[in-house]
This record gives C-alpha cells, structure tokens and sequence, in this order.
C-alpha cells in the first residue's frame, strides 16, 4: 500500500471536505438545481459502481458521493478491508464524469450524512427496493425528514466482497512449487556457514535472489521449501541447533522482505562412502549413515511436501533454485526446472526464468 506521503499525488479537486459539500449542497438547492447523494464504501471501484453514478447523474443535476471512511468499512466487512484507504477511494471516485463531487465521511450509517447535506434524492441501487432492513428503513426516514425524497437505479448489481473472493478464490493462478536452497543461494555465506559464533554478523542475504523469489510469489501460487545439505554437522563444525537457529534467521530476514518460506529441511549426515573417502576428517559416527536425505536425493522434498499433506502432483511445475550441480542434478531427479543463481542479478534471473517457459 501507498506510503502517507505518497497520498499527496492523489489529489482531486472533485474532493471536498464535508463542510464544504454542505455548503455547496445548499447553494445548488438555491438555485433550484437537484441534488443527488450516492453513499458507500466503494472499494475496488468497479464497473457496476460506475454504471450506478452514471445512471444517479442522470437523475439529477449535480452528483455527490459520500465515501465511508476506514474504520467504518473494516468494522463492516472485516479484516483486510477496505482494499484503499478512504483518500484513495475518493480519489478514484471523483475522477469519473458523472461524479460532481467527493466527500469522507466518518458515520457508521448513511442517515447522518443525509441529514447533514440534505441533498434533494438519495439515490440507492435497485436491489434495496422493498427492503425493510434497519439500515435501508432509517434512511427512507431520514431523507423524508430533510425533504428529499429516495430514487432508485435500475442497473444490474455486482458486489466488491464478491468480485474480491472470486480474484482469491477461483481465478487459475498457476501453482508452482519453489525448492530453494539455502547458502550461496537464498543467502550469500557458503562453506560451512555457522561454524564461526559470530555468524549472525556476517549473515548477508542474497538480495537478486530474494527478489526473484518475490516476484514469483507475487506472480504465482507459490509454495516454497528450503532444502540444504548441512554435512558440518556429521563433520562437527556444528551442532543441528545451530543450523536450525541459522535457518530460523534467515526466515526472520525473508519475512521482513515480504517472503514467505513454508518449509525449512536439512540433512545433517553424510554417507558412508563420502567419509572413508574423506579420511582426513574426524566424523560424528551420529551423522554417518548407509544413506542419507542429502541432495541430489529427493527426500527432503518429499518429506516436506508429505508434511504439508501434498505432493508434486499439485503443481503445475517445479522450479529448482540453487547454486551448485547437486540442486541441478536434484531438478532432474524431480522432473524439474532448474535456475543456477551464481552471480546473477534480478534482472538476469527475470530473464532465465520467462526462458524457461514455464507457464
């Protein structure tokens, strides 16, 4: 959403204070020119808002639209609403035709307004004829009671509480499933990060990557899970506490940037093989095994996605985002994409991403 200031460049002339709307409403009625008042939240202005001014314009003389202010929309239609800030919805108001002008006001219900600008009609939508709800019953009364009288439109009625559930709910964004690895990719430090206590100053994000994978989520249905290889601790560099305060940092880190991982795994061991071949080392005999979860495996990928009770099965495609041939060779055993971010910016990765054609 818009930064405070940024509200300056949103600016309508149309947009007047309420005490100002109550003294133009009353010069017009002067001079013998009706009045018309439309009110409501308009959030998500939307085609069947427009119709609706359109057709109260042609009803009267001069169009006025009261905007209801924050507090009271989000009481109404709960959290996350209204999708703008008042000043932005009058904004968005005011800059349509049939519209005269825009006031904010900070009433629960419409009756106040009307008694306040005493317009000529109060024009309301063809679906509140015959209503005999509280809200509807009151403003018949309050419009009688200043001498207006209470029109209708005959538009056909499409709801913003709807509209913003079928854009959540129905639309076909794609789903994709992100395996992310975790140093030299989601963050710079590679090589046995966390063997030093002072690790935390030296954490550095991986920002190209970072936003990557928020473009993508912003783009797509993601899932995303970290997958990463932690063999320093079968080599006794460190402890899985510390990766996993490691991994609990950098989630920290992502989610200040707007990114949401759903799912951390590691493999602490290394295999048989690998340490009769590393002899020089002196391995934790916890952390040897006969076979392991490391990459190029696919186990963690499968454990984490049996863990959030799916299965690749539900994506439309998986990418792999990594830095070395064991997150390539991991995208093969997946049926996987796969992007190699080494010293690439954003731009760069943007561009190997629409090349891979995913969707």
């Amino acid at each position: 959403m818009l930064k405070a200031n940024q509200l300056e460049e949103f600016s309508s002339n149309k947009v007047v204070s309420l005490e100002k709307a109550i003294e133009l409403v009353s010069n017009f009625k002067k001079e013998n020119k009706t009045v018309g008042l439309c009110h409501g939240g308009f959030d998500l202005l939307h085609p069947g808002h427009i119709k609706h001014f359109e057709s109260a314009k042609s009803l009267c003389d001069l169009l006025f639209v009261s905007i209801t202010s924050d507090r009271f929309v989000s009481s109404r239609k709960g959290s996350g609403r209204p999708v703008f800030t008042d000043k932005l919805r009058a904004y968005s108001v005011a800059s349509l035709a049939s519209v005269d002008y825009v006031a904010i006001t900070d009433f629960a219900k419409g009756v106040e307004i009307i008694e306040k600008l005493k317009p000529s009609y109060y024009i309301k939508g063809p679906d509140f004829i015959g209503k005999t709800t509280p809200g509807i019953v009151s403003e018949r009364e309050a419009i009688a009671r200043v001498g207006g009288e209470i029109k209708y439109t005959n538009d056909p009625k499409l709801s913003t509480t709807e509209i913003i559930d079928y854009v959540k709910n129905q639309l076909d964004v794609k789903n994709l499933l992100l395996v992310i690895d975790r140093d030299g990719t989601i963050i710079k430090n590679d090589d046995f990060f966390g063997k030093e206590n002072n690790w935390k100053e030296k954490l550095e994000l991986n920002n190209p990557v970072v936003n990557f994978l928020s473009y993508l989520q912003t783009k797509y249905k993601t899932t995303k899970i970290v997958v990463t290889n932690q063999g320093g601790v079968a080599r006794k560099y460190f402890s899985c506490e510390r990766v996993e305060e490691i991994n609990n940092q950098v989630n920290n880190l992502l989610v200040l940037k707007g990114v949401k991982i759903d799912d951390w795994q590691y493999c602490p061991d290394v295999d048989v093989t690998y340490a009769q071949i590393k002899n020089n080392f002196v391995f934790d005999s916890a952390f040897v095994k006969q076979k392991t979860k490391r990459k190029p495996n696919s186990d963690m990928v499968h454990d984490s996605l049996q863990k959030m009770n799916t299965d690749l099965n539900q994506y439309c495609e998986v990418l792999v985002v990594g830095n070395s041939e064991d997150d390539d060779l991991l995208a093969q055993n997946l049926n996987a994409k796969f992007i190699n971010v080494t010293g690439k910016n954003y731009a760069v990765l943007l561009n190997e991403f629409t090349q891979l054609n995913i969707f």
